[in-house]
Formats: C-alpha cells, sequence, structure tokens
C-alpha cells in the first residue's frame, strides 16, 4: 500500500474531512431507525464513539507530519463530520 504524497481534496472532501466514515454512520443510524433496532442503533453509537476517538487522536496527527500547513489550513475550512453547503475552493 503506497500512501499518497499529496494531499488530494476533491468531489466529497471539498464538503467534509470524513465523507465516508460519515456516509457509514448516516447508514447505520438510517437502519437502526428503519428497523426500530435498539441493538443496531447501539451499534450506531459505538461506531460513532469509536471513530470520534480514533481520527482525531490517531489519523489526523498523521495527515498533519505527512501534509503539514496545507493540511491544518483544510482543517480550518472543512469539518470533520458536517458538510460544507459551499465546496472548499482551498
Amino acid at each position: 500500500w503506497d500512501a499518497t504524497r499529496k494531499l488530494v481534496v476533491r468531489w466529497p472532501y471539498r464538503h467534509m474531512r470524513n465523507p465516508m466514515i460519515s456516509g457509514v454512520l448516516a447508514v447505520l443510524l438510517g437502519e437502526s431507525l428503519f428497523f426500530a433496532s435498539p441493538p443496531l442503533l447501539g451499534f450506531f453509537g459505538f461506531a460513532a464513539l469509536l471513530n470520534m476517538i480514533y481520527i482525531p487522536l490517531s489519523e489526523e496527527p498523521g495527515l498533519i507530519k505527512r501534509f503539514g500547513q496545507e493540511y491544518l489550513m483544510y482543517c480550518q475550512h472543512v469539518r470533520r463530520w458536517i458538510p460544507r453547503i459551499k465546496p472548499w475552493q482551498g
């Protein structure tokens, strides 16, 4: 696996920093509500909490180390979980 050496900010990443995780969480929440399933709702809560801890403490420091000021500027303009209405033009 060869990690990218350039910060790529295209498509959904111009609206939010973690669109794939947000999508998975939205599906889990939707399923738990649709099926009125407390176990699925619990799994949603566990997955959300796990990602809310893991991403800022583990993933983002590595991205800051790899991309530096460019990633920090991206973080200032694009939220982690809630999408921007207008895409960031950085």
